[in-house]
Order: C-alpha cells, then sequence, then structure tokens
C-alpha cells in the first residue's frame, strides 16, 4: 500500500487524478488530501481540513515526518508555500545538502528509462552543485533500476569550448568524477547524448555513445526547454519529482496532462519500492 499526501488536494484536476490513480492501481493506494477547501465531496481519501493553505503544506509535512506517507504530491498549491513546509526544521524531510528536480521521460524509442535533471529546482548551479545534482539522480536511477547509469553533461556541442560556461561547466564536473566508477560524461551535445545514429555519422568517441541514462543540464533553462517542449510537442510520457527528501515529492504543473500527473506518481511510487528493496 502506497501511501499518499497531497497538498491542495480538493481541486477537481487533483481529484480526476486520484480516481483514475486508483483505476490504475486499485487496492493499493490510500491518498490523505490537505486543503482549506469546504466543498469537497466524500470519495477514496482520508481529507484533512486547514484553515489556510500555508497550514496544509505545514501539516502535510508534518504528517510525512511523522511516518504516515511514503509520497508527498503537490496540488493545487504553489511551490513557495509547499517548499517552506517541507524546509522546515521542525521537521525531518531534508535528506541531501542539496534538493534537486529529477524528470523520468519514457521514450519509446529509446528502449529505456531516461532521466533529466535539473528541470525544475536548481537556477545556475557551480560545479560542487551539479556534482550534487547528479549524485541525486544517481540515487534515484538505482531506485528505478538503473544501477550503472551513464550520466551526459549537456553542452551546445560536444567540443570542450572555453568561451562556452556551459561546455566549461560541464567539463569541470566529469572531470571531478574521473576514478570513480560513475560514467559521467560533458561537454556533449544532445544527438549525441541519446541518438547512436548521430553517433555514427559524426564518428564520436567517447564513454557514452548514444546510451545515455541521466542527462544533466547545467542550467534550469536548458532542463526547463527539454522539459516543457517533451510535453507540449510529443506524445511520451514525462513525469518529475523533487528529490533529496526523506520521501519523493511529486511536483505536477497545472498544464501536465492527467496522464502525465499520473506517470510522475508512478515514478515516485518506484522510488518507494527501490528504497524498501535496498
Amino acid at each position: 500500500m502506497y501511501r499518499i499526501a497531497v497538498v491542495g488536494g480538493a481541486d477537481a484536476s487533483v481529484l480526476d487524478l486520484v480516481r483514475l490513480a486508483h483505476q490504475e492501481h486499485p487496492g493499493r493506494l490510500h491518498f490523505d488530501l490537505f486543503d482549506c477547501r469546504t466543498d469537497i465531496a466524500e470519495g477514496e481519501w482520508t481529507y484533512h481540513l486547514a484553515p489556510d493553505i500555508q497550514t496544509a503544506a505545514q501539516e502535510a509535512a508534518q504528517f510525512v515526518d511523522q511516518g504516515h506517507a511514503d509520497i508527498l504530491l503537490k496540488g493545487i498549491v504553489t511551490t513557495h508555500d509547499l517548499l517552506h513546509a517541507v524546509l522546515n526544521k521542525d521537521y525531518q524531510l531534508k535528506e541531501q545538502d542539496l534538493l534537486s528536480h529529477v524528470a523520468m521521460i519514457h521514450l519509446p524509442q529509446l528502449g529505456r528509462p531516461l532521466l533529466l535533471t535539473d528541470a525544475g529546482m536548481n537556477i545556475a548551479p557551480n560545479a560542487k552543485q551539479l556534482s550534487q545534482i547528479i549524485d541525486n539522480a544517481r540515487l534515484i536511477a538505482k531506485k528505478v533500476g538503473i544501477n550503472q547509469p551513464k550520466i551526459a553533461i549537456i553542452s551546445a556541442a560536444e567540443n570542450y569550448n572555453p568561451k562556452m560556461p556551459s561546455s566549461v561547466l560541464a567539463k569541470e564536473v566529469a572531470d571531478h568524477y574521473n576514478g570513480e566508477a560513475a560514467t559521467v560524461y560533458g561537454p556533449i551535445s544532445l544527438d549525441l547524448a541519446l541518438s547512436k545514429h548521430a553517433v555514427a555519422k559524426k564518428h564520436f568517441q567517447a564513454p557514452i555513445q548514444g546510451d545515455a541514462d541521466i542527462l544533466a543540464v547545467t542550467g534550469i533553462d536548458v532542463g526547463n526547454v527539454i522539459y516543457k517542449a517533451l510535453v507540449l510537442f510529443t506524445d511520451v510520457k514525462v513525469g518529475g519529482c523533487l528529490v533529496g527528501t526523506k520521501v519523493p515529492i511529486v511536483l505536477n504543473s497545472r498544464t501536465d496532462s492527467i496522464e502525465n500527473k499520473l506517470f510522475a506518481l508512478e515514478f515516485a511510487m518506484q522510488q518507494v519500492d527501490g528504497e524498501e528493496n535496498k
């Protein structure tokens, strides 16, 4: 049984997600909804009424801290209010030094799961922060069954360019992992990270040959554009979570389809399974 706490859970769009999740995973889910609205109907959930949405977020964070939920899900609440509760030092929800965003992308033509980080949390990480972001993603990869992930640090070109900030940062971070078991390579362009055809055409030689498992971006602009382009212009499944916390935190956008919202929840469920099977 997966126990899911939802902040801002009384909105119709969130309730639709709850109903769909129950249909797809009958008997496996329990939802606790935290909100300040009084017009919610009865359903397959437990409702926690708060005086305002900020209090609802705090009560949900405390609920998770007390071990009553495996997953925290963002409903209709601002990310600011949610993070204010998550980072409240009264609750021990932060486990890593840096929180980051990891998205799961299902591209059928790849034939494997693909992770993208960081598309929604850290704006312009320095080398130390990008290394922490990559380490967070490596932990998540292991939880979802990618035991030896290949991490591509994305730039506009695969050749090192000292005049290009993303290229400089990618090389510095990749060099940090020299001598470790992890395969972390950069700078590398997106096509060479994902396409064996592009690798063959360019006669590219590197530890990553179109077979990256994790795309690490050097700034939120690139990650956010990749994420939203996939959402808006393709039919692939994509969903993201905030990681580095006691439990996975599902970060859905109002513009996400209900299918992608469910996919993000299922991504969090995989992480819970991976944690239990450690």
